[in-house]
């Protein structure tokens, strides 16, 4: 019964947040380290023999976040040199109800809090002292927050810095989370247009899990399928459900991405399914380019990546005296090539050369790709 993971980022093992059993710490010993009785991880109010962790997130200074759901110390903090400290929020929650945790930029706890209580923001100021921990509990309605509903379902920071919430009734947008504690952010409702008509994005509708890939475009997870949302939110670019796709699903509960191959992940109520999107996360000390598939087999029929390449950088495919057969974009750290030329015609075996171009070097050569038909 985990639902939630968090990677260590010492040293790769996985944190585990089971809802109901605690927390637990899984290295390459044989056995994982469970967190429950005789720690800081405490039972829920009413049901003590309960650990719900439903909560996991690393800050910058390798400190262990957890939600401590129905606890009544709903907080916790696992330092970076292994001992805890917790908190107790100040507002009155259903259930003492706490879910995922997203830290923004400056360090900020934003945490979602089930069953209609809306969304928690925590600083924790010094650890030291608690008199300079800030606290502020975000609902619907002018004034408050301005969330498009109190039923927080999921959250996400995009690259931008910006956090996003989806809710029942649709998505909102933090665009100043630096100043959630002045009193004067409040959420933005994207609005997108579909010819002559707009709308608040996804109004009316569950937004379960929202993942942001390398180029910054939003993957939203709905019940009526996947929907892949530009980076501000105001175009649908995409719609991938079970008639048009090989969802397992519309009814979709989960979504994730790893950053560094663009492959999506989409947990349904038939099984998990992923995809290979266009767009990973750019590694500014990566020096080699990967392609793959490399050597392209015969009738190989998918989309070939190459990986390894700075944001929006315009990526050419020539033969080997120069002739142009493709150009394209970098999306995020990736550009994605289906082995065809402009024509739409599959191209002869050989050896053909990936050219990245920028304002600085120019055109350089980064890899070789080799075709056998």
């Amino acid at each position: 019964d985990f639902i939630t993971i968090a990677i260590d980022p010492r040293d790769n093992t996985a944190w585990a947040g089971s809802f109901g059993g605690g927390l637990y710490h899984i290295d390459n010993s044989s056995s994982p380290k469970i967190f429950k009785q005789a720690s800081s991880i405490g039972p829920t109010v009413g049901d003590p023999g309960s650990y719900r962790v439903a909560g996991l997130a690393f800050d910058a200074d390798n400190n262990l976040w957890v939600a401590n759901f129905g606890a009544s110390q709903q907080l916790h903090v696992l330092k970076a040199n292994n001992t805890w400290q917790s908190f107790t929020v100040p507002f009155t929650l259903n259930e003492n109800a706490v879910a995922q945790i997203v830290i923004d930029d400056a360090g900020q706890k934003w945490i979602q809090s089930p069953l209609g209580n809306g969304l928690l923001v925590f600083s924790e100021g010094n650890f030291a002292t608690t008199a300079d921990d800030k606290w502020r509990l975000l609902r619907s309605g002018t004034g408050l927050g301005g969330l498009p509903s109190n039923d927080v379902l999921c959250l996400a920071k995009d690259k931008s810095g910006f956090i996003w919430i989806g809710t029942d009734n649709g998505i909102g947008v933090f665009q100043c989370p630096q100043e959630v504690f002045n009193g004067g952010c409040e959420t933005i409702l994207p609005i997108i247009k579909e010819g002559f008509f707009a709308n608040y994005l996804f109004k009316g509708q569950e937004v379960r899990s929202i993942a942001v890939d390398g180029a910054d475009r939003k993957w939203v997870a709905t019940a009526s399928g996947v929907w892949l949302i530009s980076r501000d939110g105001d175009k649908v670019l995409a719609n991938y459900t079970e008639q048009n796709s090989p969802l397992l699903s519309n009814d979709v509960k989960r979504i994730a991405i790893d950053g560094a191959t663009g492959e999506v992940f989409f947990a349904t109520a038939k099984g998990l399914v992923s995809f290979r999107g266009s767009a990973t996360e750019y590694e500014e000390t990566k020096s080699n380019v990967l392609v793959y598939p490399n050597p392209v087999p015969p009738n190989f029929s998918g989309l070939i990546g190459i990986r390894g390449l700075p944001e929006n950088t315009v990526v050419k495919i020539t033969e080997l005296n120069g002739r142009l057969v493709y150009q394209t974009r970098s999306l995020g750290g990736q550009a994605v090539w289906n082995g065809k030329d402009y024509k739409g015609a599959r191209i002869a075996t050989g050896v053909y050369l990936v050219l990245s171009v920028d304002d600085v070097k120019g055109e350089t050569v980064v890899a070789k790709i080799l075709f056998v038909r």
